[in-house]
């Protein structure tokens, strides 16, 4: 009798095993036919696979980062970390400061042929007076056939606008109007075009200085040495068709 028990035991073990093998290799082929059309009937490659997939109870595993992947990943951090271009009439400017000799403390005028036959940029430039080591720097150009009036600062200013009237010899040439402050914060700008000439036409008779009343307190009361002024804007005003 117990030589009996002991093999039935052993054959309930042994089916018990057996069905655990076929319950885990039903898994892919007990799908029924409904479901595996549905597959087939995926027209994308890559969905029809996930839809396999799911019914083996196989996931894709993901797909680490290839070498090439990180390496283009590489320039385009280091091109964040660039320092950002200045602003054209930054450039212009500091070139022509650039040539300014000691103690010159007008305006200087620098003129360069554009790409469009004909047409030329004009860029005049002076610091303001005091001997401060960097100047705010009232700039008068004419870029791309417009007439441009802007003060530049060596840092980004705060404020994103402000009120600005100009002086000549203490006579204003216009009323307070707003200036914007625009590109990274270190210009700005009187408004381009028929606004700046506005103010423009009156720099173009002789004059000895040139002052700023502002609501913006670093820029009240900064001067500028015009005693040549008014012969440079002939060249603007032909530059810009004024």
């Amino acid at each position: 009798m117990r030589s009996l028990s002991i093999a039935l035991v052993c054959a309930a073990l042994v089916a018990g095993c057996d069905a655990g093998k076929q319950g885990t290799a039903a898994g892919p082929s007990s799908a029924t036919p409904a479901v595996m059309k549905t597959c087939t009937s995926i027209v994308s490659a890559i969905e029809r696979l996930a839809c396999f997939d799911a019914l083996a109870g196989t996931p894709p595993a993901p797909v680490a980062a290839t070498p090439a992947t990180q390496q283009n990943e590489a320039p385009a951090a280091a091109d964040s970390q660039k320092p950002a271009k200045p602003p054209t009439i930054v450039e212009l400017v500091r070139l022509n400061e650039a040539k300014r000799a000691a103690g010159e403390t007008g305006f200087r005028l620098s003129r360069t042929e554009e790409a469009v036959p004909g047409r030329w940029s004009v860029v005049m430039s002076a610091p303001a007076l005091g001997g401060a080591t960097a100047p705010p720097i009232l700039a008068i150009s004419c870029l791309s056939n417009i007439s441009r009036l802007q003060l530049l600062e060596s840092q980004p200013i705060t404020p994103n606008r402000m009120n600005i009237r100009l002086l000549l010899d203490g006579q204003p040439i216009s009323a307070s109007v707003p200036w914007q402050v625009l590109e990274d914060g270190t210009v700005v700008d009187a408004g381009r075009g028929l606004v700046a000439i506005e103010q423009l036409r009156y720099l173009v008779k002789a004059g000895g200085r040139l002052q700023v009343e502002s609501d913006y307190a670093p820029f009240s009361g900064l001067l500028f040495d015009a005693t040549n002024l008014h012969s440079l804007m002939k060249q603007q005003r032909e530059a810009c068709h004024w």
